[in-house]
């Protein structure tokens, strides 16, 4: 098992940075993920826990694609948004990450190296978010202006499509 944590702050205020994240995918900027579920849904002391399972397409070895990925991968991801204490402007983005592979041999090696690669691909999610963002201030100019908000909204989702191998995540999103 790998953990891995990374902390990021945006420019916008906890609503903004809240509902972008819900609509964060289609977007152009990660392709891989081609649908999301909802498991669970709760309101407790004041937090909305979302429970999601998250379908990705990745590139993975060849040797690799006789397995069965839901029986030796499993990515837990714990998405938390908070207003910034200091700055009520700002979100504060805390992202933990927990890899865990059974194949006895190679376990320390693809934990390691899916890490490596996520990492890399964070910036990817919060520049998702960022592009939701920008997205629906321009559908709301559309619709305060009466400029023709679907014009805006036809531009900003669009369908993606994929032929590679799916490998599925878990992710928990606290909003407080």
């Amino acid at each position: 098992m790998r953990i891995w944590s990374s902390e990021h702050t945006f420019d916008h205020e906890w609503e903004t940075v809240a509902m972008a994240a819900f609509k964060k995918y289609p977007n152009p900027l990660n392709r891989a993920v081609t649908g999301i579920d909802v498991v669970k849904q709760t309101l407790e002391a004041g937090k909305i826990l979302t429970e999601r399972i998250i379908q990705s397409h990745f590139s993975i070895p060849s040797w690799a694609t006789k397995l069965n990925g839901s029986s030796f991968l499993r990515v837990d991801e714990k998405l938390t948004y908070k207003p910034d204490q200091e700055d009520p402007n700002k979100t504060v983005l805390k992202q933990d990450v927990i890899v865990t592979i059974t194949l006895p041999a190679f376990a320390d090696y693809c934990e390691k190296t899916f890490l490596s690669i996520y990492s890399q691909n964070a910036s990817k999610g919060r520049q998702g978010v960022e592009w939701v963002i920008d997205h629906l201030k321009k559908e709301y100019e559309a619709i305060s202006t009466k400029r023709g908000a679907r014009d805006v909204r036809e531009d900003a989702f669009m369908e993606y499509s994929h032929d590679d191998d799916v490998i599925y995540t878990v992710n928990v999103f606290i909003f407080t």
